[in-house]
């Protein structure tokens, strides 16, 4: 995501691991990503045969991300150019 435009839109998806409740229900996960192409692929539980759906963004972070590497490829290019004078937001949405 280096190569982001200085004047653009990005949605950028972070996948939460299973918190404790879902491990301890022995829950299976029903998500995948594949940040090269910036997919998230959602399966239907408890079906091999469905075909699972596919989202496609301008990034995606599977369950193993860090807020540090998300941080340094995402909220640091555009901090850096606020400090330099241009302007920047992040919205982040969702479970925290």
């Amino acid at each position: 995501l280096a190569t982001m435009s200085a004047e653009a839109v990005k949605v950028i998806v972070r996948c939460r691991p299973m918190n404790g409740r879902e491990t301890d229900l022995k829950c299976k996960s029903v998500i995948g990503t594949d940040a090269s192409v910036g997919q998230v692929v959602l399966k239907r539980p408890g079906s091999d045969q469905t075909t699972p759906k596919t989202f496609t963004f301008d990034g995606a972070y599977g369950t193993t991300s860090t807020t540090q590497q998300i941080y340094d490829e995402i909220a640091f290019p555009l901090v850096d150019g606020v400090i330099e004078g241009y302007n920047g937001t992040v919205f982040a949405y969702g479970q925290t």
